[in-house]
């Protein structure tokens, strides 16, 4: 059997993330009537530190020092803004509508990474990321529609998780997945407790099951986002990530019911089709080296 190559097993790792963070937005969607996103954002941080504890013990103490803290403080920050804005949005939009919007995630990184990490990019990925913000108005209909405070809140973790991504690829330079891992976990913990305070809801028994899910799938998400960066550039595996949108129109429709309509297919068609236009476009790139 032929061994998969370092892009294909960097595409299989951000679609199983992917797909890992659409059931934990559906036990989010489910517990939402209960529990505020706040309180949710702290449970599944501190559900995270518990998954990672023993890898940690069992890699080694010694072995978690990191030499980029501050950039670990900075991908913590993107990536508990992300995680609270996605929590207060799942709980306002369809599942699927919310992902469609944070399809422009891939849209963010890139020009994050030309912005800020210094990759160079031409014309067409220039029209590409265009393109693709075109789809998300599509999807956001301004002036056709009301926009609504759930769908800004979506955009707002497609912009948080580009952050997340180009702060991943630049500590994999160093760092293992393991330990890029293990410190947003230890550092969301203290972060997300402040606010989860205020408004704080006792945890019925009955529902431990399903918080349980938020925190295990995410941070398996979490794990599998990680894995792929690592293994190919941030540009080459994004595309991939549009797996999510068939994923979480099937968990929205068997679980609530709720099936997107043609101009969320419609949008998230298009920003697909510029993410993956970027993606012919760095082949073609990298044929010509």
């Amino acid at each position: 059997m032929p061994a998969f190559s370092a892009t294909a097993m960097a595409a299989l790792w951000m679609i199983f993330g992917g797909s890992c963070y659409v059931v934990s937005a559906v036990f989010v969607r489910l517990l939402s009537g209960t529990y505020g996103a706040f309180e949710l954002a702290f449970l599944r941080c501190l559900i995270g530190v518990l998954f990672v504890a023993p890898l940690i013990m069992r890699l080694g103490i010694a072995k978690m020092r990191t030499t980029q803290f501050p950039m670990h403080c900075v991908r913590t920050a993107f990536t508990y803004a992300g995680l609270a804005f996605w929590f207060l949005s799942v709980s306002l939009i369809p599942i699927a509508d919310f992902y469609a919007l944070v399809f422009t995630t891939p849209l963010f990184t890139i020009l994050g990474a030309i912005l800020f990490l210094g990759e160079r990019a031409g014309l067409r990925t220039w029209a590409a990321c265009a393109v693709g913000f075109a789809g998300a108005l599509i999807i956001l209909r301004p002036g056709f529609a009301a926009i609504s405070l759930g769908m800004v809140y979506a955009l707002l973790t497609g912009l948080s998780y580009a952050g997340v991504h180009n702060a991943v690829r630049v500590l994999s330079r160093k760092d293992s997945s393991l330990v890029i891992v293990a410190w947003v976990n230890v550092l969301m913990l203290p972060i997300s407790l402040v606010p989860a305070l205020f408004a704080w809801t006792p945890i019925a028994l009955a529902d431990v099951p399903m918080i349980l899910g938020v925190g295990l799938f995410a941070t398996w998400g979490q794990y599998g986002l990680a894995r792929a960066v690592a293994a190919a550039d941030a540009r080459v595996v994004q595309p991939f990530d549009f797996f999510r949108l068939p994923v979480a129109a099937l968990a929205g429709w068997v679980v609530f019911a709720e099936f997107p309509g043609p101009w969320t297919w419609l949008g998230a068609a298009i920003i697909f089709a510029a993410g993956y236009a970027v993606l012919m476009s760095e082949r073609r790139a990298e044929r010509g080296r």
